[in-house]
């Protein structure tokens, strides 16, 4: 296959005002993107986008918009022909290659973080990514010099996985085919990671991944549990944001989700459900700073994990990071989200660099709790001091040292410092080595003593047939717990990781109790024979949070 060579002066100039049928979503894709020119490898030191037109039609662009966060930029009438390339740039770029685009005013791309959207003359979104740093996949001193490159173009709502640095020596390769192109398989689903709740008529749910608009636009594909749902919003350019309107105020509750699927029609998985609960500000002792990784291994990045030991939600939307000087002062602030993420009672949130390289590296059983961040305040290998704050406000201030980890520990590199409270004071004390030595984004592997695991659940009885006369034809889930108090969720799932039945949504559990299952799907039908999984989820008031799994055989009997 060539590359169309185009001639911007003669050959694919149309009169002004032509209209051209309007191009579907991804007939042209953002394809490669030169973020930091400078210092140059071997390409002109000129920030540029490449598009490429996956379709089997010329598209014609003229009025269409490229935006680069909140600038932008309309485009010149060029008609980019079938699989064809065409690189976008300043007039003063000066590329070589034929098929450039010269766009005055053309818009600068942010060296940490950026949103780059294609929109048609319609303002539809055509294409939209969002990049980090951590896209590259290499040191951020290796990253000058090196464009982006879109790895598989058939796959172009896969964000992160898609993407990494050029691998030409060149670095890049403007108005060619991508050195690094390469058939991937995306075989990641489109969990629901986390909620925020402006008020108490609205939701805005957050999900890992770009969504199928039109099924995700569907009011039946929600259910929450205290409200009926409105109306449904699905969030541009990136699709990965829905908003629910609530047909009558709720101040807590669950979501439960029901065929929603990424725009490849991949579902999602166990992930598909979540509460909410109406935030409250944190006071000092709320929320605290839980884990540090400050001294990692070679090529995996440090982590700061914070905990809500309190009884209520947190709007992470004002909450801050910053270290504390040598001389006292406090260095340069970081926001640790840029959205109001609630943080729920009992819950853990790890902020991080680059999460693929921290969990590639580390255990990661919740990637919903790992935060991006594009920086972390300064964390000295051999001690320094972290402050976490609401506003100015102080919640929590930590003081580390490497002489914290336990002395047999051999080479404290690349082992976390876990916080462990004994009345009120904390102490640290290394990540245990059976758990990988770091816990980012769940629970320690040294438990506060307040958290002793003496609470216990029984599901019985292995195997159980709905057909069976009573008590037999049931399955029954029993527990005991510490204290009164606590408050419970339990699901049931096929072997697949399809949940199926809702047993209890912010159920107060009591001392002990128990709750029946009779085989029945949450639409009354009696579920096929076969293994099915129980999620049971625990949470106080002091913000302890436990969590099982148990499994069980349905059988049925032969007609």
């Amino acid at each position: 296959m060539n590359i169309p060579i185009v001639c911007i002066a003669l050959l694919w100039q149309v009169a002004p005002g032509r209209d051209t049928a309007v191009s579907p979503v991804y007939d042209v894709v953002i394809h490669e993107m030169m973020i930091k020119p400078s210092p140059s490898i071997g390409l002109p030191p000129f920030e540029y986008i490449e598009l490429r037109n996956r379709s089997s039609k010329a598209v014609q662009l003229q009025r269409w918009t490229l935006a680069v966060n909140k600038r932008e930029v309309t485009l010149p009438s060029f008609l980019l022909q079938p699989d064809s390339l065409l690189v976008l740039c300043s007039p003063a770029a000066g590329f070589a290659a034929p098929n450039v685009l010269q766009v005055d005013r053309f818009p600068a791309l942010p060296d940490d973080t950026g949103q780059v959207v294609l929109y048609n003359h319609r303002r539809e979104v055509i294409h939209a990514v969002a990049y980090t740093p951590a896209w590259y996949g290499l040191p951020t001193a290796s990253q000058a010099g090196r464009s982006l490159e879109m790895l598989d173009p058939s796959l172009p709502c896969s964000g992160k996985i898609n993407w990494m640095a050029s691998t030409s020596p060149a670095g890049g390769t403007p108005g060619g085919y991508n050195a690094a192109a390469r058939r991937i398989t995306d075989d990641t689903r489109p969990d629901l990671y986390f909620i925020e709740m402006p008020d108490s008529l609205h939701l805005l749910l957050h999900f890992s991944k770009t969504l199928d608009s039109l099924k995700a636009a569907s009011p039946v594909s929600y259910q929450v549990s205290t409200s009926s749902v409105a109306a449904v919003t699905v969030l541009s350019p990136l699709f990965n944001i829905v908003a629910l309107q609530l047909a009558s105020a709720a101040d807590s509750g669950a979501v439960v989700l029901h065929g929603i699927s990424d725009c490849a029609g991949n579902e999602s998985g166990i992930k598909n459900s979540l509460s909410f609960i109406r935030p409250q500000p944190p006071v000092p002792g709320d929320l605290v700073i839980n884990e540090l990784l400050f001294d990692p291994p070679a090529g995996v990045p440090e982590f700061i994990e914070i905990y809500n030991r309190s009884a209520h939600a947190i709007s992470l939307r004002n909450i801050f990071l910053c270290a504390r000087k040598a001389d006292g002062q406090w260095g340069p602030i970081k926001r640790i989200v840029a959205n109001s993420r609630l943080l729920m009672p009992g819950q853990w949130l790890a902020l991080t660099t680059a999460a693929d390289r921290l969990c590639g590296y580390y255990r990661c059983d919740n990637p919903e709790n790992i935060q991006e961040v594009a920086s972390l305040p300064a964390m000295p290998a051999e001690s320094g001091s972290l402050l976490l704050l609401a506003d100015s406000v102080l919640l929590d201030e930590v003081r580390y040292q490497s002489a914290f980890h336990f002395p047999l520990t051999g080479q404290p590199k690349g082992v976390a410092l876990e916080r462990r409270e004994d009345g009120d004071t904390a102490k640290w004390i290394s990540a245990a080595a059976s758990a990988g030595y770091a816990t980012p984004g769940y629970a320690n592997s040294h438990p506060w003593r307040e958290m002793a695991d003496n609470a216990r659940v029984a599901l019985e009885p292995a195997i159980f047939c709905p057909d069976n006369a009573a008590p037999e034809n049931r399955a029954v889930l029993q527990w005991t717990l510490p204290e009164a108090g606590w408050v419970g969720h339990v699901t049931v799932f096929t072997a697949d990781g399809a949940p199926i039945r809702y047993l209890a949504r912010n159920m107060t559990m009591g001392n002990k109790g128990n709750l029946y299952w009779d085989g029945f799907g949450e639409n009354k039908v009696l579920l096929p024979p076969g293994i099915y999984i129980f999620l049971i989820e625990i949470f106080d008031l002091k913000g302890r949070v436990k969590r099982w799994k148990q499994s069980l055989v349905m059988a049925r009997k032969l007609n």
